[in-house]
């Protein structure tokens, strides 16, 4: 059985460009609300390391760009709008954002991720995930 954020890497991974690596960085995964979840670095760290696995997209370093993005104002937080999403982008020279929310159900999390294409605003590749957590 695949563990649960391989799978979601394998099914984002999927998306292809006639061969051409696509730019792409993994933003915080946040609560339903937005706000903050705990497990947020945890899941959107492994995920940049699944992906870069796959080979399919050139991956960029959280932790690196962390520090560009704040010289910017801005930050891998999960933001909520286009325009924000758009300049973390440009910054960056992306051509697509992974972000995702995690949500809380019984015994683990439901891990929603969306590849968002940063021209057009667009969803190219969403999945869902459950992670059962040991407690």
């Amino acid at each position: 059985m695949v563990p649960p954020l391989e799978r979601l890497a394998e099914s984002l991974s999927t998306v292809t460009y006639f061969g051409v690596k696509r730019r792409v960085i993994v933003l915080t995964f946040t609560s339903p609300d937005g706000s903050k979840n705990p497990y947020g670095g945890i899941v959107s760290e492994k995920l940049t390391t699944e992906l870069v696995k796959k080979n399919t997209f050139t991956m960029l370093d959280r932790i690196v760009n962390e520090r560009i993005l704040k010289e910017k104002s801005l930050s891998l937080e999960s933001p909520q709008d286009i325009t924000t999403l758009r300049n973390i982008g440009e910054a960056l020279q992306l051509d697509m954002i992974v972000t995702g929310i995690i949500s809380p159900y019984q015994n683990g999390v439901f891990v929603n991720a969306r590849l968002i294409d940063i021209k057009s605003g667009t969803i190219s590749k969403a999945e869902e995930v459950y992670v059962l957590i040991d407690g």
